[in-house]
């Protein structure tokens, strides 16, 4: 072998310890860092801000003093804020309430910085003068003041202030633009509801200052009055509104005639020859509830089977690597919500919480050990610190409409328009406003429990409201579920069950509303609260409830979504609010914008992700165990809640339909006797003159009446002009809507106009060419 093969390989050199070992600072790792340099930022700004604040100061605090003076000005106080709650920040990172550090959020502190000082030196006219008598923004304020204005001007270094200070806190807070301006809106609108409530009880207190009958409360003030004391004569017009009778006097018009209903309820002047009937006055009665309702059946509940589960909740998690402790549990009537609030781990970088989406990809298994059909976590609960695990009961209790009507959540609503939505979780009762909402959109599955949530709607809504104070239009492609409340005075028609003519009453309802649009211009009033309170007769609620949507969007979607839309847009102020339903949660059915406008929504349970996706933009339905069992979107709330919604019995429902319609034959028979005996109708006792009891045409008016449609010669003329006919050509040269465009077809093909339909095309051939162009 060569002496080249025979030399020994060179080793690698070693590196060298250091003489002194390793440093103390080296030592320690980055979370004792972290905290020590917490620690070191919170003290330094403490003690500067107690140095601003203060007229005694040592060499060091004079100097450092002096420096943040020149430095920042009139913001000297900002720098050490920041160094105190910077600090803070870095010692309480690891708290679930606090955000984390990054590097994002520094650089969005500094900007602010920057910009508040510019702003403190630009506001005071700026120059180095003011930043060396220790005013305005300092030197890095003039700085950058003087930068601004001679690059852009002064009016260009306001908008780019702005700028940088809208970025500095969208950086700073990790927020989108987006999430800014919506806080920003509801702060506003909080603030205005506030200033709002406050004018409210000024006006009311000054009201009840002004009354001119001050009647005195006892024996020993009215032994105080004068013995010639007489108090101010009140008319009734002169009432303040929550002293104004309810009930209307009845009136009878000579000459009789059928009531129907005009394109508004005008309360116009009475006419001369009407005249008041006051001894045979009818007062609608509202039904008791203790009648109607059936009382709720008492529970027995079983804790140890939540102390075992929350047991097993605990293992399962902890043999998965995600160790939780239980710290509350909360029954409700179909689901239990353990609260686990998540422990620390140990990990190479130190000790860290476990991580919420790591517990919520364990339902399956959670499931599995707990024996339960479905189990959903909510990650986290919002407003509390822990995460929720419902988990399904193993007896479900039904909610009772009574015990919800009952419960104080119920009677804190002060609105006509209030119903009861059942019990939470946690098995509170919850109870909302639909003149708030300002719409209500339920889907779900069949048999999920939608029917029995829109009659528990119209259940409360009938406890409380008379004909006066409400009126109701019912659509019901299905024939069978609202087909009962036929016959209710409260119906301004019969329950609506022929698809096409949901069209026409759906325009009649924008006729409507435009109408009392029209009426508040003229009085001066901005919404239906406030026209009930200034004018007489008031103005009863309308709710339009639809029961099936799907068919109603198959027959004229396009039609449908444009009356849906404009209503639900337009139509809170003037007391006008939708409900609608449906068992088809599809695109097609609640399309986009349906549902950007029905911000309330409703969701049962559903087959998919997807479907829930639909009602909510989040999955979580599909989830649900069905009857009753619901997910309620509230439109100020977040995240869904979970419900369970009240039952209604058809007994029960039955019960309230006998009521309404005996006290409706009542009144009729009290009007019949009170009318003049040559009237050939009675006449309506309490309600205004011009909103007649009961609704019959709703749908003549687009329909031409039963002597045609008004628009069949016009008709009749475009085809023969054309040489052909279609629906989408009446549609369009008419500017009508595909069902009345329809009909117009039917009656040119009865009147032997135009030919029978062919099946492979939609136009139609011409066969009576009189008065027409060969």
């Amino acid at each position: 072998m060569s002496s080249l093969s025979r030399e020994k390989p060179r080793q690698r050199s070693q590196p060298v310890p250091h003489k002194g070992g390793v440093s103390w600072w080296d030592s320690l790792s980055p979370e004792r860092k972290m905290d020590l340099l917490g620690v070191l930022l919170a003290l330094l700004g403490l003690l500067s801000l107690l140095s601003l604040f203060s007229s005694h100061h040592g060499i060091l605090t004079r100097w450092w003093v002096t420096a943040l003076q020149l430095m920042g000005g009139d913001g000297a106080f900002i720098l050490p804020l920041v160094f105190l709650l910077f600090g803070f920040w870095l010692v309480l990172r690891n708290v679930d309430r606090f955000p984390s550090p990054s590097i994002e959020r520094g650089t969005g502190l500094l900007l602010l910085y920057w910009v508040i000082l510019a702003v403190f030196h630009l506001y005071q006219g700026g120059g180095w003068e003011l930043a060396a008598a220790g005013k305005g923004g300092g030197y890095i304020g003039a700085l950058l003041e003087r930068l601004l204005v001679s690059a852009i001007g002064q009016a260009g270094a306001w908008v780019v202030l702005l700028a940088g200070f809208l970025l500095g806190v969208i950086m700073t807070a990790d927020i989108s633009m987006v999430d800014l301006v919506s806080s920003v809106e509801s702060l506003v609108h909080r603030m205005r509801q506030e200033s709002k409530r406050s004018r409210e009880r000024l006006s009311a207190v000054e009201r009840k200052r002004s009354s001119p009958v001050s009647l005195p409360q006892s024996p020993e003030q009215r032994e105080e009055l004068p013995e010639d004391f007489k108090p101010l004569p009140v008319h009734e017009n002169e009432l303040p509104p929550t002293t104004k009778p309810s009930v209307l006097a009845p009136s009878v018009k000579k000459g009789g005639g059928g009531s129907r209903l005009a394109s508004s309820w005008d309360s116009s002047s009475r006419p001369e020859d009407e005249k008041p009937i006051p001894s045979s006055q009818q007062i609608w009665q509202l039904p008791s509830v203790d009648e109607i309702l059936d009382p709720p059946v008492e529970e027995t509940i079983q804790t140890n089977v939540d102390a075992e589960r929350a047991r097993l909740i605990e293992e399962t998690l902890a043999s998965f690597g995600a160790p939780v402790h239980v710290v509350e549990i909360s029954r409700g009537p179909t689901v239990t919500q353990f609260g686990v609030e998540p422990d620390f781990i140990e990990t190479r970088s130190g000790r860290m919480r476990v991580r919420v989406g790591k517990i919520a990809a364990l339902a399956d298994d959670l499931a599995l050990a707990l024996a339960a059909p479905r189990i959903r976590i909510q990650a986290p609960v919002p407003g509390r610190h822990y995460v929720g695990i419902e988990v399904p009961n193993i007896q479900i209790s039904r909610v009772m409409l009574k015990e919800v009507i009952e419960s104080e959540a119920f009677r804190k609503i002060r609105s006509p328009l209030r119903f009861a939505l059942g019990k939470d979780v946690a098995g509170h009762s919850v109870a909302y406003d639909l003149a708030t909402m300002p719409h209500l959109l339920i889907a779900g599955t069949t048999g999920s429990g939608k029917s029995v949530c829109v009659n528990s709607i119209l259940t409360c809504l009938l406890l409380h409201n008379s004909p006066v104070e409400l009126r109701l239009i019912l659509v019901d492609p299905k024939r069978v579920e609202l087909t009962g409340y036929n016959g209710i005075p409260h119906l301004l028609a019969p329950v609506v069950t022929e698809a096409e003519k949901v069209v026409g009453a759906l325009q009649w309802v924008q006729r409507e509303m435009d109408a009392r649009y029209h009426r508040f211009s003229q009085s001066g009033v901005r919404n239906i609260a406030e026209y009930n309170r200034k004018f007489s007769p008031p103005l009863p609620y309308l709710v339009v409830l639809v029961d099936e949507l799907a068919d109603l969007m198959m027959m004229a979607p396009e039609e449908t979504e444009r009356s849906l839309t404009r209503l639900a847009q337009l139509a809170r102020a003037t007391g006008i609010h939708l409900v609608l339903a449906t068992q088809r949660p599809s695109v097609d059915v609640i399309t986009g914008l349906i549902k950007a406008n029905f911000p309330a929504r409703i969701a049962f349970a559903v087959a998919s992700g997807v479907d829930s996706r639909v009602i909510l933009d989040q999955p979580g339905a599909e989830r649900l165990l069905g009857r009753g069992d619901m997910l309620f979107q509230a439109p100020d709330a977040s995240a869904p809640v979970r419900i369970q919604g009240v039952y209604v019995s058809d007994l029960e429902i039955q019960r309230l339909v006998d009521f309404w319609r005996l006290q409706d034959m009542n009144v009729r028979a009290t009007q019949r006797m009170a009318a003049d005996p040559n009237m050939a109708e009675p006449v309506n006792m309490d309600l205004p003159p011009s909103v007649p009891l009961t609704q019959v045409p709703l749908f003549d008016a687009e329909m031409g009446g039963r002597e045609g449609d008004p628009l069949l010669e016009e008709a009749k003329r475009i085809v023969r002009q054309e040489g052909k006919a279609s629906i989408s050509m009446l549609q369009r040269k008419l500017r009508i809507g595909y069902t009345r465009a329809a009909r117009l077809i039917d009656a040119l093909e009865e009147a032997g106009i135009i030919g029978p339909a062919s099946p492979t095309s939609q136009v139609r051939e011409v066969l009576d060419w009189e008065n027409g162009e060969e």
